[in-house]
């Protein structure tokens, strides 16, 4: 009896595995409804939406450029204090850090952390903006002061180019000159006119630039407020960074963005700090120099100087240009002085001062500097070559990282500095 009803367990058992194969292969057969979404075929579907959207909205943009650029123009108009005081707070953090770990090392001990970092950032302002008064008292003044005597030795050093000229005509009657006579002659009344103009639109020009300082006043204003409160509440800033990282992107990819982000920040900033810091440096010991040897013009001269130093290599010899032309016109031996200077402070700069201050910040090769500098300046000017060489640093850097990153799943040998595979 026992072994009939377990017989007839596994008979039935085994019934109802078979009608559940049968309903299996019903529903595997089952038409898919026409409404059914696939999860695949639908992100296929979001993603050719926004490209056509995108290149929508940028053939809209390109196609009306006078009204887009001209709403750009606008835009960082508006927001112009959030730029400045993002500038300010990016240039000024690395000095309240300074400073803070300064007053917290030997005066707190770790303690009231809230407000030595408040002491801290009012230092680091209380010394920038005194650094920038002092510029004003006394930098601006003597350069306007050297700009009016230039401007009124205009008629003497064009009496004494042309003298000059002709002294060389007269010593070398084989050489023609006519050329160079002719387009001073051309110059001077330009200058005239030009100096007729501008007593004729002095009260409107007066006027824009009177609106212009009061726009920058209030724009610097807040500026100053917004960098303060980014600087204190940059922990703040950080951690809401992060989480708009981690929200998008998986965990390992999230650590791997937010390095590589530190690491471009600080090349880009210590490039640019550093080299601020030197060519400060390098102004002050120009003025220094041309005070001691006796050449006029010195503070007017060694800002140009100082200002064309942010331009690696190029730099100082650019600075140098506007120094010798002047002094050629007025005595030509104080030119081979200042020439022979700036020559030798740019020998101290390179081998000394700059690798001290600079050290490896960029990692890039001369070659690469010279092209950052070149399409920097041919397509934003001057501010393009001052920041060439840092964005290019920063470019270089995440190439290299990419290309790290693809060699490490091959089978490729390291290679050495010349190319040839490591044996």
């Amino acid at each position: 009896m026992a072994e009939k009803s377990k017989t007839s367990q596994v008979i039935h058992s085994h019934v109802e595995k078979e009608k559940e194969k049968v309903q299996n292969h019903k529903e595997e057969r089952k038409p898919v409804h026409w409404l059914q979404i696939n999860p695949k075929y639908m992100s296929v579907c979001r993603y050719a939406l926004f490209v056509i959207t995108a290149s929508i909205l940028i053939y809209i943009l390109v196609s009306h450029w006078g009204e887009t650029k001209a709403f750009i123009s606008n835009l960082f108009g508006v927001l112009s204090p959030f730029f400045i005081g993002t500038l300010a707070a990016y240039f000024l953090i690395p000095l309240v850090a300074k400073i803070q770990g300064m007053i917290e090392r030997f005066i707190t001990k770790g303690k009231a952390e809230k407000i030595v970092k408040v002491i801290s950032i009012a230092i680091a302002y209380v010394v920038v903006l005194g650094f920038i008064a002092i510029a004003f008292v006394f930098v601006i003044p003597q350069m306007g002061q050297s700009i009016q005597e230039l401007t009124e030795k205009i008629p003497s050093m064009y009496r004494q180019v042309m003298k000059e000229l002709s002294y060389l005509q007269e010593r070398y009657p084989d050489v023609d000159f006519k050329f160079v006579d002719e387009q001073f002659n051309k110059m001077l009344p330009n200058l005239m006119n030009y100096g007729t103009n501008l007593v004729g639109s002095i009260v409107p020009m007066l006027y824009s630039v009177s609106v212009s300082i009061v726009k920058l006043a209030i724009n610097s204003i807040l500026g100053i407020f917004i960098s303060i409160y980014m600087i204190y509440s940059k922990d703040k800033f950080r951690f809401q960074a992060k989480r708009v990282v981690y929200a998008f992107l998986s965990e390992e990819k999230g650590d791997a963005f937010c390095t590589t982000f530190r690491e471009c920040n600080d090349i880009f900033g210590a490039f640019l700090i550093s080299k601020a810091i030197d060519s400060l440096i390098i102004g002050c010991i120009c003025c220094v120099v041309m005070n001691i040897i006796g050449l006029p013009y010195s503070v007017l001269l060694s800002v140009i100087v100082g200002i064309t130093n942010m331009i690696p290599y190029f730099g100082p010899f650019i600075g140098a240009v506007p120094g010798v032309l002047i002094y050629l016109c007025t005595d030509w031996e104080a030119a081979l002085i200042f020439a022979i200077m700036i020559l030798a402070i740019q020998q101290f700069d390179g081998l000394i001062l700059g690798p001290r201050l600079l050290g490896q910040s960029t990692g890039l090769s001369p070659i690469w500097v010279i092209f950052a500098i070149t399409l920097g300046g041919a397509y934003f000017g001057v501010l393009g070559m001052f920041i060439g060489v840092p964005v290019v640093a920063v470019v270089a850097f995440l190439m290299n990282k990419l290309i790290s990153a693809r060699l490490s799943g091959k089978k490729v040998r390291a290679l050495n500095e010349f190319g040839e595979q490591k044996k």
